[in-house]
């Protein structure tokens, strides 16, 4: 086994979860490498799946950019919705934070000397447009296909672009407003095909195909996709 090969083993963190169905490999902004394996999986096998996969892991290793500054940026790129929102900021007293919307503009008044203030009041608008963007284009979409929903909520996460609970609740992630609309799409029809089946199964996924034929090719690019998103929403 080549020594590289070995210098990637070492930096991966091998994780047992036991809501996971399949081995999943996960490379984060600051190339932490995270093999998650189900119940049924050994250790060993873990570690024979990563090392199958070593040239997939340096590959997204060069990927990394370096972190943006911790500042709040100077525009949002919304690719789902195609909008280019500028961000202006106001230094004021910590006790007086909050965000201005106006003609297509965001303006911030927080006290600079604490940056994550910023981060947090455009976190939290990002989840207020996220959920008045996306629940009509879940509805819709669940009319189309008649896959009923019933509760939809919108958070931050890390790595998770939705989930589905038994109950048919559907939880999808603010950040995907940066991705354009073919992706979201297919995350939505995803969560949506979960109602029917709650796992991976090979009729889960005949059901996807059916309302996205190009579910793998869209897969393939929701691996790829984190260069699309901004590293400061990960920031604390």
């Amino acid at each position: 086994m080549p020594a590289d090969t070995d210098a990637l083993l070492a930096r991966c963190n091998f994780r047992l979860s036991r809501r996971a169905r399949y081995l999943r490999i996960t490379v984060s902004r600051n190339g932490e490498i995270t093999v998650t394996r189900p119940a049924h999986v050994s250790r060993g096998e873990a570690i024979a799946f990563a090392r199958s996969r070593h040239a997939w892991i340096a590959r997204q290793l060069t990927k990394i950019h370096p972190p943006e500054p911790a500042t709040p940026p100077a525009q949002l790129q919304l690719r789902l919705t195609a909008e280019t929102l500028p961000v202006s900021y106001v230094d004021t007293p910590q006790h007086v934070a909050r965000l201005r919307e106006a003609s297509g503009q965001l303006e911030l008044h927080f006290d600079h000397k604490h940056p994550e203030q910023g981060r947090d009041l455009l976190r939290q608008w990002l989840k207020r447009r996220a959920r008045s963007t996306l629940e009509p284009h879940l509805r819709t979409l669940s009319t189309q296909t008649s896959l009923p929903c019933n509760r939809l909520s919108v958070r931050l996460q890390r790595t998770r672009w939705g989930s589905c609970s038994a109950r048919r609740d559907i939880s999808l992630n603010a950040k995907l407003l940066f991705l354009p609309e073919a992706l979201v799409r297919h995350v939505l029809i995803h969560e949506l095909a979960h109602t029917v089946h709650l796992n991976h199964s090979p009729a889960f996924w005949r059901l996807v195909e059916q309302y996205d034929p190009r579910w793998r090719s869209h897969r393939r690019a929701l691996h790829d996709a984190a260069p699309l998103i901004p590293a400061w929403l990960d920031q604390r």
